[in-house]
């Protein structure tokens, strides 16, 4: 059997994209990776990568001297102290790879860092996920701090990649255009989630619509967008539930204390990974209002997306670009003309209880085809084709 080494700067327990990477080939290859904790099977080797630390004083002088003085230099000194490749070099590593599947920018550098060093033939298939670039542009420390770092990495790795995935086309295009790719090189995976096949659109009950949001509390997603839009619903007739990760927590008391005037918005506690769409399942319309803030926010096709069409929900979204084409191809919902919480209730107050059902029962049409099923099929057809050639 062909080697296969997956590397991520994740807690690889419980890093969906991750999960399904094994759970596509863990029939037909041995599988070794590379992050923060290690899966849930005795049958995959697993090599550790130290969670971030604290910087000492003495490297973040020595960082702040270098990035006034010799912004090359700081460039490589960032990635020598972010990725403590010490001991990531100096590990044991038992396999020789014929596939490193590589994930985000940092997978990426530390893949091609390894190929260097142990002389491996293997072939690397980036799965850059979102556009690292741009990630948090918005922040005048983060660029200049980060994003040379990011570019830097992705540069010096360009010639290593053999084949190339992201979440969506426009984030596909953007990254043809950085590495001067060829239109197509860049292939698309969603993050699309396990198809649910026993789950089915409910009925509209006591006359209610009931709106849901889930996901993270964060701040920069500014959610508290769509606690505004309930001033402009009819309280008696629609009710919005947010269940939330308490990323930041400080955000989310601020979201609960901002909501006690509006009685129909409630918050649930978040349940795990495996129960999110049973949960969901249980609702009307998923809501996701997002402003395009970032580029990865511009061009967003996030996973409750995808979740929301498991769950058998009509969806009610912003002018996302990503996002409206899937709403739109397969008929799945409404979005509003742009990014205001009122333009956005107008929308929904549009729907009549028949349409909503409508939508519901088209997620269930197209659940099995917009499911991670069909994405492990593209996984293992990426890692035969560089495993074979």
């Amino acid at each position: 059997m062909k080697k296969i080494l997956i590397i991520s700067k994740s807690q690889l327990h419980k890093d969906p994209r991750i999960l399904r990477q094994i759970q596509a080939l863990k029939n037909d290859y041995n599988i070794a990776t590379m992050g923060y904790t290690q899966v849930n099977d005795d049958a995959i080797i697993y090599y550790p990568v130290k969670m971030p630390v604290r910087k000492s004083l003495m490297q973040k002088l020595t960082l702040l001297i270098s990035l006034i003085f010799q912004p090359r230099e700081y460039v490589k000194k960032s990635l020598e102290i972010n990725f403590d490749f010490k001991s990531i070099l100096s590990q044991d590593i038992i396999i020789s790879p014929d596939v490193i599947i590589a994930n985000d920018w940092d997978g990426l550098y530390i893949a091609s860092k390894l190929k260097e060093k142990h002389n491996w033939y293997a072939k690397i298939y980036f799965d850059a996920h979102e556009y690292a670039p741009k990630e948090f542009d918005t922040s005048l420390r983060w660029r200049l701090t980060t994003k040379p770092v990011i570019i830097n990495a992705l540069k010096k790795c360009r010639a290593d990649i053999s084949i190339m995935t992201t979440v969506c086309d426009g984030i596909a295009k953007e990254y043809e255009k950085f590495f001067d790719f060829p239109n197509g090189f860049v292939k698309v995976i969603t993050n699309a989630s396990e198809y649910q096949s026993a789950l089915k659109p409910n009925e509209i009950q006591e006359n209610k619509i009931r709106l849901i949001h889930h996901g993270g509390a964060m701040k920069y997603r500014n959610l508290e967008l769509m606690v505004e839009m309930m001033k402009y619903l009819d309280a008696d007739k629609y009710e919005l539930t947010f269940m939330l990760v308490k990323s930041d927590p400080v955000y989310y008391d601020y979201l609960v204390k901002i909501s006690q005037k509006f009685k129909n918005i409630k918050f649930i506690e978040p349940v795990s990974f495996s129960e999110i769409t049973q949960t969901l399942n249980n609702y009307d319309i998923g809501v996701f209002l997002l402003l395009p803030k970032i580029f990865n926010y511009k061009y967003a096709l996030p996973n409750k997306l995808f979740e929301f069409i498991q769950a058998r929900l009509a969806i009610a979204i912003g002018p996302s670009i990503e996002m409206m084409k899937i709403v739109d191809t397969y008929d799945l919902g409404i979005h509003s003309k742009d990014f205001s919480p009122k333009s956005l209730a107008k929308s929904i107050a549009q729907l009549t209880p028949e349409m909503i059902m409508k939508y519901k029962k088209n997620s269930d049409k197209c659940a099995k085809e917009l499911s991670s099923e069909e994405n492990m099929i593209k996984i293992r057809n990426i890692i035969t084709e560089l495993a074979v050639n």
